[in-house]
Parts: structure tokens; sequence; C-alpha cells
């Protein structure tokens, strides 16, 4: 009996499902939203958990819509959506995306930007990458973080900082750094850094190319995450 030969493209099955996963996740947080909306940390209980349950939620969902976008961009099934931006106001978004949470917690925002800024990029993709970086921040700051953007050297660079205990060893990110590291005691894949570093070598003008940096120069020897665009 001869054997039939198969071909399967287990990362385009991989990629489907995750796709499916996402949408699926994304229809119970929003119930979890809805849910949250008839009570109050005054008078529910379990708000706190629920409030966890969506940081939590949220933190999959960043990581399999990360997971998707590399999966598109490898196969050339994305291409950048570069438009005109507003700093102050798109830094602002990030900040209302995670408002809930952040008051949760009583974690201090600061931000630092000239109100006037503007800016080429993609807005999802730039977006995205700060607010899974701030999701990051919310686990390990300690009161503050610290938003700011600013340009140096014909570069925007916007900025996250925190004043927890800073970055492992493992995950520090500088100009030459050509990959990111497991961090086998936190268990961290650094799969946000490695996809905050190809959106942003994704963004090139005029011959210079996009890049990140990972730092404890944040506040009071916190971390500092720093993308850096053309």
């Amino acid at each position: 009996m001869q054997k039939k030969d198969t071909d399967l493209d287990f990362s385009a099955i991989i990629a489907s499902s995750v796709h499916d996963m996402k949408n699926s996740l994304s229809m119970l947080l929003g119930s979890l939203d809805e849910i949250m909306m008839t009570c109050d940390s005054s008078d529910c209980p379990s708000f706190t958990k629920f409030s966890h349950v969506r940081y939590e939620g949220n933190r999959v969902n960043n990581s399999l819509i990360q997971l998707l976008s590399l999966y598109r961009i490898e196969n050339g099934q994305y291409s950048l959506n570069i438009s005109e931006n507003d700093l102050y106001e798109s830094l602002e978004e990030c900040f209302l995306e995670s408002q809930g949470l952040l008051e949760l917690k009583n974690i201090e925002t600061e931000l630092n930007c000239d109100d006037e800024l503007l800016w080429y990029f993609d807005h999802n993709l730039i977006i995205g990458t700060l607010n899974s970086v701030i999701n990051n921040s919310y686990k390990y700051t300690n009161n503050v973080i610290k938003l700011s953007a600013f340009i140096e050297n014909k570069f925007l660079v916007i900025s996250i900082e925190d004043d927890g205990d800073g970055y492992p060893e493992s995950m520090l990110v500088d100009i030459d750094s050509h990959s990111t590291q497991i961090d086998y005691q936190s268990g961290s894949t650094g799969l946000g850094l490695y996809f905050a570093k190809i959106i942003a070598n994704m963004h090139e003008n005029k011959g210079r190319q996009g890049y990140i940096t990972t730092t404890n120069d944040g506040i009071n020897g916190g971390g500092k995450f720093s993308i850096y665009l053309p």
C-alpha cells in the first residue's frame, strides 16, 4: 500500500490556532468587563480578583497578538501603516488603557512629553508594544510608572521607566544586542522584548533603523525601556 504524502504547514496551523484562541479570550475579557461594570471595589468583594484575572488575561492576549503579528511579518503578510501621530495623545492613550489596574495598585503615573511633538510611525504596532511594556512594569514597579517622549539625534525616543528592582541582567538590551534571552529564574521567554525589537527594526528612514534598549537607569534604579524610531 502506497503511503500518501501530506504537506502540513505547522506554522500556519499554529497561527490559525493562535487566532482562534485570541478571539475566544477577547470574548471572555469582554464578558468580564461587563461583569466589572456592574460593581466596584466598594460593593463587590471579588472586584480585586476580577481585576487581577483581567490583567493576566490581557497579558496572555497581548502575547497571542504578538505571536500572530510575528507570523504575519515573517510571511510578508503585514505592511507598516505609517501615519503622523501626536505623541502626547498617544502616551495618554497608553495610560488610559491601563488606568483601572494602575489605580487598583495605587500606582502613580507621570507623563513627560511636549504637547506639540509629532512623529511618523505605525500607531497600532507602537501603542501595542508600549502597552505590553506598561503591563510588565505594572507587575514589577513599586509606586511609579513614567512615560517620556523626546527627540535625540534625529530619533524619536519613547521611554517607560519604573521604580522597581530593574531588569535582570539576562534581559538587558543595548543598541548592539542581536537577541534577547530566556530568564529561567523568572520564566520570562523574552517574547515581549523580541517583538518590540522586530517592530522597532521595521521602522526605517533615510538609512536609519529603529531599535530598543533596556537599562536599569529608571526611577531609583528601576527598569527603563526605550524605543528609538527614525
